[in-house]
Order: C-alpha cells, then sequence, then structure tokens
C-alpha cells in the first residue's frame, strides 16, 4: 500500500503519465482505424490555409455543378416546350396549306376548329412551368409570360368583327408582330433579359428565349389566322407562314442545344477538378499509415512499461491502474 509522501508524489506522477500516454494511445489507434489524422492542428501547425483552399474549391464547384444541372434541366424543358410547339406547327400547316382542297370538300370549319384547340395547346405549352420556373418569361421566372389562349383568341375575334377577311388577316399579324401593342403589351416576362446560371469560373450560361421570340410569335399569328378566318386563299397563305416558323423554331432549339453541349462540356470538367482536389484533400488528411501503425505499438510498449512500473509500486491490478 502506499503510504510516505514520497510515494505518493510518485504515485500521481505515474498517474499524470498514464493519463498522457492513454490518450496519445486512443489518438493513434483511432487514426489506423479511421485512416484519418485526428489533430489536424498540430499537423499543419495552426496554419489551416492550404485545407481551407481546397475545401473551399471544392465546396465552389459543388455549387457550380447544382448550377449547371439546373440550368441542363431548364434548356431541356424548353426543348421539350418548342418541340411540342413545333410538332403542332407542323401537322396543322399541312392541313392550312391545303386549305382551298378543303373548301372544296367543306372541311374548313374542321382545320379551323383544329386551329383553336393548336393555339389554345401552344399558349398553354409557352405558359409552363418546370422547377418553379415558367420555362419562357425571361428572367421573371415567377410570373406566365402570356395571357390564356382562349382570352387571346376571343380578344382577337371581338377585334376583327366586321372586317373583310384580308383585313381580319392584316390585324391579326399586327396584333402578333407590333412592338408596343396587342401581343407585346400583354406578354408579362423579361423580354430582355434572360436567366443566367453560373457553371464555372468566370462561365456562365443564358436561357434567353422567351415567348417574344419571332418564330414563336409567327406561328401563334399563323395560327390564330387559321382559328379565326374561314376563308381557303387566308387560311392557305397562313399556312405557308405557320410551316416557316416551324423552321425558326427548330433554328431556337438548335442555339438552345449548342448551349446544352457547352454546359456538360464545363460539368465534365468541373466534376474533373472536383477529383482532383478531392484526392488532395485525402492527401492532406491521410497519415502515414505506416508511421500511424509503428506510433500506436509505441504507446501500446508505453503502456505495458508503465503499468510494470506501477504494480511494482503497489498491489494492485491492471483494472484499476487504468
Amino acid at each position: 500500500m502506499i503510504s510516505a509522501s514520497g510515494d505518493l508524489a510518485q504515485y500521481l506522477a505515474l498517474r499524470r503519465a498514464n493519463t498522457q500516454i492513454s490518450s496519445g494511445f486512443e489518438t493513434a489507434a483511432a487514426t489506423v482505424a479511421e485512416g484519418k489524422i485526428q489533430n489536424l492542428r498540430e499537423t499543419f501547425q495552426s496554419d489551416f490555409r492550404p485545407l481551407n483552399a481546397v475545401q473551399n474549391t471544392l465546396t465552389r464547384i459543388g455549387a457550380y455543378q447544382q448550377a449547371g444541372t439546373q440550368a441542363a434541366f431548364f434548356l431541356e424543358q424548353q426543348q421539350a416546350a418548342l418541340g411540342a410547339v413545333g410538332d403542332l406547327a407542323t401537322a396543322l400547316s399541312q392541313d392550312m396549306v391545303t386549305a382551298q382542297e378543303a373548301a372544296a370538300t367543306g372541311t374548313l370549319d374542321t382545320i379551323s376548329a383544329s386551329a383553336r384547340s393548336a393555339f389554345e395547346q401552344a399558349v398553354g405549352t409557352l405558359n409552363g412551368a418546370a422547377g418553379g420556373r415558367h420555362l419562357f418569361s425571361g428572367a421573371a421566372v415567377d410570373t406566365a409570360p402570356l395571357p390564356d389562349g382562349s382570352d387571346m383568341l376571343q380578344t382577337l375575334s371581338t377585334e376583327i368583327a366586321g372586317m373583310s377577311h384580308a383585313d381580319a388577316a392584316a390585324h391579326i399579324q399586327t396584333f402578333f408582330t407590333d412592338t408596343a401593342g396587342g401581343y407585346a403589351a400583354s406578354f408579362a416576362g423579361a423580354e430582355n433579359e434572360g436567366i443566367s446560371f453560373t457553371i464555372g469560373d468566370q462561365q456562365s450560361a443564358s436561357a434567353d428565349l422567351t415567348a417574344m421570340s419571332p418564330a414563336l410569335r409567327q406561328a401563334l399569328a399563323a395560327i390564330a389566322t387559321g382559328a379565326l378566318i374561314a376563308d381557303a386563299d387566308v387560311v392557305g397563305e397562313a399556312g405557308v407562314a405557320l410551316l416557316t416558323s416551324a423552321q425558326g423554331i427548330a433554328d431556337a432549339r438548335g442555339t438552345i442545344g449548342v448551349t446544352q453541349e457547352r454546359i456538360e462540356t464545363v460539368k465534365a470538367r468541373n466534376s474533373a477538378m472536383a477529383t482532383s482536389m478531392e484526392l488532395r484533400l485525402t492527401e492532406m488528411i491521410t497519415p502515414d499509415m505506416y508511421d500511424a501503425a509503428s506510433e500506436l505499438e509505441q504507446y501500446e510498449q508505453a503502456l505495458e512499461r508503465l503499468y510494470l512500473v506501477t504494480s511494482r509500486m503497489a498491489s494492485m491490478n491492471f483494472a484499476e491502474f487504468m
């Protein structure tokens, strides 16, 4: 048993040594088990700038990748919407171009009904949203760009009442092409400001196409003409214009496709950089496992020696020592 003050001082010293060695042992054991440096402050000598630089780069790349994914999704939805409108225009134009023959068989009313349905579908598609963003409103993503399609047709129908077929067709064309009134006045989006996504260092991708696109306006004008004017010649001419607008819509899709390809290129570059940074981070926080195992063995040996010394000083078992 410990009785003398000198023995007590030795005992306390051994207890302090036990605490220090046990702490080192636990740290070394965790390093070997996890394969990760436990005391980064000591490793980096309190200078975390290199580590922070790598972590900040990974965070920044992650934000870029998220923006790139959002941009890709948005443009994909625009492509799908334009494809739907283009298909409507192409299918309807074929019937409208042959309107003179249709007049002979008394099917102009059928073309008019098809055009009305196509107009409402096209406007509904252009008013669509994806991921909480309206697709063709430009930067004003929280607002649908156009009024309801049936309301637009009703407005036009009222305005052309009593006009000759030729004057009515001219009025409809002006409604959709005028830079200030008609269709332009009803547009609720941001015509000259698209959505911009920051997808990399000094790299951005924009979705600039809105419902004010000339090709879309031309398509809607031609479809509205087919819906509201029961004249074979007028409808036939509108069918030709509609076919031309379908090509314009296809060209717009091609432009979007170029942006989509660039987004994928930047995303691939970001992914490669992220992989490089992750490897660098792993190198910075991963110990030399041989050195770590050797250090753990040294602590084990130190604990054994400390136990032997302590057990000789007092009648202690190992459980009491620990």
